[in-house]
């Protein structure tokens, strides 16, 4: 009987818990994360411009909920196209579109904010990382509903109260862009872009941005504008202080 016992025991721990060889096997592999240069890495710089008559933007009607219309003291005007009168263009998204194929770069570990304030989502065009947090957060006094449209990631669309807390979320795939709207104010839109790389800008009120720490090689630089399309001029990176990069939108 004894014996039988001892041969149970040593049967149990022969196929119990994994070893220390199995635990090991279990860990993730290290990625092998891409290392930039500072040495040689740009400072690629810009301007993005509209050459044209400036559409004319159109006012958005919160008649139909008052507590919207309560928040603002002015008329609210869509901000679909901002230009300077040197057509210097706000909200284009200027980001390198190929030449990092094969390349891993570490996580983005700050989350990326949209706030819905004023009836509006805030900022209109955002960009972050594939994995990195987006957080929603509802300012006003009344209900919103976040709603992402997007093609290669997941549909999602939710309710946010007053008061309620963030929604964070996170997108597993590139995308450019992701139209959001809410499904309780139509007159709510933005734009998301998400990207494997941190190489990437949204233009100021004065069309200009800065694309920081991009090391030498061959690559497609495209612009996106919500009324206007897409741009984009190939770019050989070589030293690091490359000639400003400039795009023209056209009517």
């Amino acid at each position: 009987m004894k014996a039988a016992i001892l041969i149970a025991m040593v049967l149990l721990a022969a196929c119990g818990g994994p070893g220390p060889d199995s635990k090991k096997s279990e860990k993730k592999a290290a990625v092998d994360f891409f290392k930039v240069d500072p040495a040689t890495a740009a400072k690629l710089t810009g301007h993005v411009t509209f050459k044209g008559k400036a559409p004319a933007a159109k006012r958005i009607s919160m008649e139909a909920e008052e507590d919207c219309a309560a928040l603002h003291k002015t008329p609210v005007f869509e901000d679909k196209v901002i230009l300077a009168k040197d057509g210097s263009l706000a909200n284009a998204f200027v980001y390198v579109k190929t030449g990092l194929e094969g390349k891993t770069f570490p996580p983005a570990e700050t989350a990326v904010v949209m706030e819905q304030k004023g009836c509006q989502f805030l900022p209109r065009v955002l960009a972050l990382r594939t994995g990195q947090t987006f957080t929603v957060r509802n300012a006003d006094p009344v209900s919103h509903n976040i709603h992402p449209m997007p093609k290669n990631n997941r549909d999602w669309n939710q309710q946010q109260t007053p008061g309620a807390p963030d929604l964070q979320r996170r997108f597993a795939y590139p995308e450019v862009m992701i139209p959001v709207k809410c499904n309780i104010h139509n007159w709510m839109r933005a734009f998301v872009a998400v990207l494997p790389h941190p190489y990437y800008a949204i233009t100021a009120q004065d069309g200009k941005f800065t694309i920081d720490n991009l090391p030498p090689g061959q690559y497609t630089v495209a612009v996106w504008h919500e009324a206007f399309g897409e741009l984009s001029h190939e770019l050989r990176i070589e030293s690091t202080t490359p000639p400003l990069l400039t795009f023209a939108f056209a009517p």
